[in-house]
């Protein structure tokens, strides 16, 4: 037990050492906190802690089940191809989001039992987030596992502690019927498309592009925050359009990035996307 803890205080002293010899991550750490520093003290969200504890929380907890583990890099064969064929399917989706909520098209609405918006958000997300790509990196002769997808009972273990707290969290928030109909939803419309997207192609890509983790993964975690957009505007009031930057970088880009980094150090794609589906639907 000793040796336990003494190896887990000089991991603590390494690792926070290397975080502030390194210009890079202080940087990244300094533009994911100032918008957070920004809403708080303008009083614009005096309600920030409890994700702010999220998104650290799921953060400690990867870094302390992987501290001694030597980050795998996952290979990429064209990096500026494939970066910009990866935004480029994620500016689809936004302009795809945009034209939806500006009534240029109507797509039909379909429940299928207790699960909404199966045309409107789940179907679209599956086929440009997941099986359009999906075939495109197969294509390319990619191995499923080159893109994170992987079976690996490790991976989990990380996860394990935060997904324990947003289950308490869901399960207090909400009855549990329909907290089961929202993590099927947020499954499906979020968790499963968004990780293979943003973190299993976009995020990968960009730190083959950058050669530097910490750069690739704020970019990786400010494209998905911005992704948010065309949805947060449709939801804000005329007289608060602020609130939808406000919550596309702080909140989603923080989540972003928390889910990015636990990506770097685990390279699973699976537990990510049950975290990400607890985070949206414990609320």
């Amino acid at each position: 037990m000793k040796n336990y803890f003494r190896d887990f205080i000089q991991d603590s002293k390494h690792d926070a050492r290397a975080f502030a010899q390194n210009r890079s991550a202080l940087m990244v750490a300094n533009l994911l906190l100032l918008p957070w520093f920004l809403v708080i003290v303008t009083g614009r969200n005096l309600e920030a802690w409890q994700p702010l504890a999220v998104v650290f929380g799921v953060m400690f907890a990867y870094w302390f089940f992987t501290r001694q583990r030597v980050s795998e890099l996952l290979p990429v064969r064209q990096p500026i191809i494939e970066s910009a064929l990866a935004l480029a399917l994620v500016l689809a989706w936004m302009l795809f989001r945009i034209g939806q909520y500006a009534n240029v098209y109507e797509l039909p609405q379909l429940s299928v039992a207790a699960i909404p918006d199966v045309f409107e958000t789940i179907a679209p997300k599956l086929i440009e987030m997941v099986i359009l790509p999906l075939a495109l990196w197969l294509a390319l002769r990619y191995r499923p596992r080159e893109l994170g997808i992987r079976i690996a009972w490790r991976a989990w273990i990380p996860a394990l502690a935060p997904m324990a707290a947003l289950i308490f969290l869901g399960l207090h928030n909400n009855k549990p019927g329909e907290w089961w109909d929202s993590l099927i939803y947020f499954f499906l419309g979020a968790g499963l498309p968004e990780e293979f997207l943003f973190r299993g192609l976009l995020q990968a890509r960009l730190e083959a592009l950058l050669k530097n983790p910490a750069w690739a993964l704020y970019l990786a975690a400010f494209v998905f925050g911005a992704s948010h957009l065309p949805i947060n505007l449709s939801g804000a009031r005329p007289d608060n359009w602020l609130s939808a930057f406000e919550s596309a970088f702080t909140f989603q880009l923080s989540v972003g990035f928390a889910l990015g980094y636990a990506f770097y150090r685990v390279r699973n794609l699976a537990p990510l996307m049950v975290l990400h589906t607890l985070i949206d639907a414990a609320p």
